[in-house]
């Protein structure tokens, strides 16, 4: 089975990117019934399926374009789904909401050009890496404390919103890097001129 040219592989790593996504309905269900220590074991489980998979698909030459899609796709959901739930409580999360939805919904349009240009998917950058890893830090902190003073709260937004800009404006700057490849690439004369006799 194909999805915008990509061949779909079932792997450990690609199954682990899945039981993420499935964990999302499990988490806003939980956080929105006010079963906090439940919600943040859903969000936790989440996590550590993020960490296990890169770990499994590198360890065991699992890489696949599929995973490399996979992953990210299900990182995006994921934190607009925790953003979104934790909102309803914490309404001075919304820039971060708003930052969030902006950010996923440009990265996810700029994936699928590219992929329907037929260019190499690439994997994960470290600034994305580290924006899902102090997301989840922040977040989780935010759902197991809900109580915690106006300060710890601002500093964990302020931690979260700043390395989305940094991830945002890294793949920006990679997307165009990419796009200005294919432009070259598909510009480029198919024979190469006549050499001289």
């Amino acid at each position: 089975m194909q999805i915008l040219h990509i061949e779909w592989k079932w792997n450990v790593p690609n199954v682990l990117s899945l039981v993420r996504i499935a964990l999302i309905p499990v988490f806003m269900v939980l956080y929105m019934t006010y079963h906090d220590e439940w919600a943040f074991l859903a969000l936790a489980l989440s996590g550590l399926t993020d960490m296990l998979d890169g770990v499994i698909a590198r360890r065991f030459n699992q890489i696949t374009d599929c995973g490399k899609l996979l992953d990210p796709l299900s990182d995006k959901l994921t934190q607009v789904a925790v953003v979104v739930a934790l909102t309803t409580r914490y309404t001075e999360l919304l820039p971060l909401a708003i930052l969030c939805f902006a950010k996923e919904l440009c990265q996810a349009v700029g994936g699928i050009l590219l992929l329907r240009r037929r260019c190499a998917v690439r994997g994960s950058k470290w600034f994305g890496k580290l924006s899902t890893v102090v997301f989840y830090t922040c977040m989780l902190a935010m759902v197991l404390f809900p109580n915690m003073n106006l300060v710890t709260e601002g500093i964990l937004i302020g931690l979260a919103g700043g390395c989305m800009l940094l991830a945002f404006f890294g793949y920006l700057r990679m997307y165009i890097h990419i796009r200005r490849e294919a432009e070259d690439t598909t510009r480029a004369p198919e024979t190469d001129p006549a050499e001289p006799v």
